[in-house]
């Protein structure tokens, strides 16, 4: 009984960490589009219309719907927008993300990233 009941215990365990180690993706990745980092767009808006990748980390989240995300890179912080997506994504903090979209530039000159593809593992 003690061998079924660790055998029961260890399969639940192995089908956890199978779970949580799964890529999901949205949308596709633009290969072609070149990789830069948060720092680039916030220090430039040379960047507004073109697409761009980039990796990082969810750090905040929408609550309500998941329409959008700030993902943090090490060097700054920039908002995603999910809607080309068309999606609600649900709570992902803190999970590695890798984006590609459009960068589009706001009235006072901030950039975001309007999404087109979103891995996350």
């Amino acid at each position: 009984m003690k061998y079924r009941s660790s055998v029961v215990l260890m399969l639940f365990l192995a089908m956890v960490f199978a779970a949580c180690a799964r890529t999901e993706k949205y949308g596709a990745l633009e290969a072609s589009a070149p990789s830069v980092q948060v720092k680039d767009l916030l220090l430039s808006d040379s960047y507004g219309g073109k697409k761009v990748r980039l990796s990082g980390k969810i750090a905040l989240q929408c609550a309500s719907t998941g329409c959008w995300f700030f993902l943090d890179d090490g060097t700054g912080r920039l908002l995603v927008d999910l809607k080309g997506l068309g999606l609600g994504l649900p709570p992902r903090g803190g999970r590695k993300a890798q984006v590609s979209g459009t960068v589009v530039i706001d009235e006072n000159g901030q950039p975001a990233l309007t999404a087109t593809g979103l891995e996350i593992s």
